[in-house]
């Protein structure tokens, strides 16, 4: 799941005025589920993100299982606090049902300041005892917390003021905070396990631009809700139906019938846009075709115990240079993600306002045979027989990834051959399903791994490369620091950041942040993953473009909401 875009938590921006006129449109080009939903004439917009073959009845927000949350729909009826543009790290968050937020005492005591005249979808007003309420059924229901949101020690509700409390500062969980969906307390303070519960799809109450209107096990249609605070949508209808497969949905988007996906589709100039170029589009004209929205990289298990050779930097410093990026991305990735080029962790362009300049472009696209050889000659290695040692040990390890996960695999596989030529014993294993694989990596038992980065802030991309107080002990599962990485100067980073009071303390922790990582190399970034978009213009207008990167649009429940609401129909 993706997270949002870099926060100062000092900064503020007017609201998005929403207030479009209602319009609807016969529309064309499009078939089958893209008809009229809600018994009205209007379209409906046709939304896919993730292939399944039927959807459970259950639109609960605060389980990643339901059809909601699998489909990223979940925002078009529960609402966050902010919304965040993750294209652009250096935007403010945007406000949604907070309009303003201050922090003080040290960035310990957060003050939210809620929208006037929000009402939730049965009628009742929006109050600062339902935002208050949200939290702290967070905090009871860990389970729930998908977001990351921080437990606060006290929580009051005034007015249309918050004020939340926490133990330590906060200021960089801003995002996570901003993010959480709020429910209404009139509703959920009788709901047993919010973690868990089974919400009926067409009785979920929120204060989003949309209801359920009908549930089908293969398809959920909403309407538009009249009485939304940013004024009635433009779309008056959204249609999201189920696909078994990926390949039925690509057939289906390159048939018209769908107007916005999130799928990895191959050759999708050829199978999608070439079908009718007047209409379908992707992010970008060309390669890579999809925006940027996270950092991959292979991971390297410090604390492995079948490759204790891991655990030197100058070993992790020389894989680095030893991969040829560019033919990961060619190869692999077939050019929908391109070569990462700083050591620092960082995702480029969305984190190029951020980028510690010490760190940019220092990372070659090809292998670097004698770069390889420099550093571990200065480490004590010696080459014989074509093999690096040192006191008799080769640097040796394995790569595991799930043969159904194809790009990946194919980035193992190229990786371990691209070592192992410049003098290392690596191989790669395919032999894993999903879970077993994840299982794995999260508890530490494994060598290395190419996976992909957090979205979010660029503090959390670092974050979840480098904070060792959210990692755990080999054996036990973790949320960040996948690789047992562990620093001095990489903990006092990320504190220094979460203790900054401006703008500028806080990039002068992240750049101290960037070059301890650049210098350690905790995992190797290879590639900037894509966020998987592709939408046809023929029935509505206002799409997020290069030109116009307004939000991230690749599948993601709030960005979903804030997208739709920018679209009006054709006619």
């Amino acid at each position: 799941m993706s997270r949002r875009t870099t926060v100062t938590g000092l900064a503020l921006v007017a609201a998005l005025a929403l207030g479009a006129s209602a319009c609807s449109s016969s529309g064309s080009g499009s078939s089958g589920a893209s008809g009229s939903a809600g018994g009205g004439s209007a379209k409906a917009l046709v939304v896919e993100s993730n292939p399944v073959p039927s959807f459970t009845n259950d639109f609960n927000p605060f389980d990643s299982k339901s059809s909601g949350y699998e489909q990223n729909i979940t925002g078009l009826v529960f609402e966050p606090l902010m919304q965040f543009n993750t294209l652009n790290s250096a935007q403010p968050p945007i406000p949604w049902l907070a309009t303003k937020w201050a922090w003080s005492n040290g960035n310990k005591t957060l003050t939210l300041t809620l929208r006037s005249g929000v009402k939730w979808s049965d009628g009742k007003p929006l109050t600062a005892d339902d935002v208050k309420f949200s939290f702290e059924l967070l905090a009871k229901n860990p389970a729930g917390n998908q977001w990351g949101v921080p437990t606060a020690t006290s929580i009051t509700a005034s007015g249309n003021t918050v004020v939340l409390n926490y133990a330590a500062s906060e200021s960089a969980s801003l995002a996570n905070i901003g993010e959480l969906p709020i429910v209404p307390q009139h509703i959920w303070s009788s709901i047993a396990n919010p973690a868990t519960a089974v919400i009926d799809n067409t009785k979920a109450i929120g204060t989003g631009p949309y209801t359920v209107d009908k549930f089908t096990s293969q398809n959920i249609t909403f309407k538009a809700n009249p009485a939304y605070w940013g004024g009635a949508p433009a779309v008056k209808a959204v249609s999201v139906p189920a696909y078994a497969n990926n390949d039925a949905a690509t057939l289906a988007l390159s048939q018209g019938e769908i107007d916005l996906a999130g799928n990895n589709i191959n050759n999708v100039q050829s199978t999608f846009v070439a079908k009718n170029p007047s209409t379908n589009h992707l992010f970008q004209s060309s390669a890579p075709y999809f925006p940027a929205t996270n950092t991959v990289t292979l991971l390297l298990n410090n604390k492995s115990t079948n490759a204790p050779a891991l655990a030197d930097k100058a070993v992790r410093q020389a894989i680095s240079a030893g991969i040829d990026r560019q033919s990961l991305a060619t190869q692999c990735e077939t050019n929908y993600e391109t070569p990462a080029t700083s050591s620092g962790g960082l995702t480029l362009p969305p984190d190029q306002g951020l980028l510690d300049s010490k760190v940019a472009n220092d990372l070659s696209k090809t292998s670097d045979t004698s770069k390889v050889s420099s550093i571990l000659t200065a480490d004590g290695y010696t080459k014989s027989g074509g093999k690096w040692t040192k006191g008799g040990k080769p640097i040796k390890f394995t790569i595991i990834d799930p043969n159904s996960y194809g790009d990946y695999w194919c980035g193992a596989q190229a990786i371990a051959k691209q070592l192992t030529a410049e003098g290392m014993e690596v191989t790669a294993n395919g032999a894993f399903t999903p879970d077993t694989w994840g299982t794995n990596v999260n508890n530490g038992t494994y060598d290395a791994s190419i996976h992909w980065g957090q979205g979010g802030t660029g503090f959390q991309r670092l974050q979840f490369l480098a904070d060792s107080t959210l990692s755990a002990p080999v054996g036990k599962p973790a949320g960040n620091d996948l690789e047992r990485y562990q620093s001095a100067a990489a903990d006092s980073a990320i504190k220094a950041y979460e203790n900054a009071t401006s703008a500028s303390a806080q990039q002068a922790a992240l750049n101290q942040l960037q070059e301890t990582i650049s210098s350690d190399v905790p995992s190797v970034p290879i590639l900037y993953g894509a966020g998987w978009y592709e939408y046809t213009d023929a029935n509505f207008t206002g799409w997020p473009t290069q030109s116009n990167p307004y939000v991230n649009p690749g599948p993601n429940n709030e960005a979903y909401e804030y997208l739709i609401l920018h679209l009006k129909p054709k006619g």
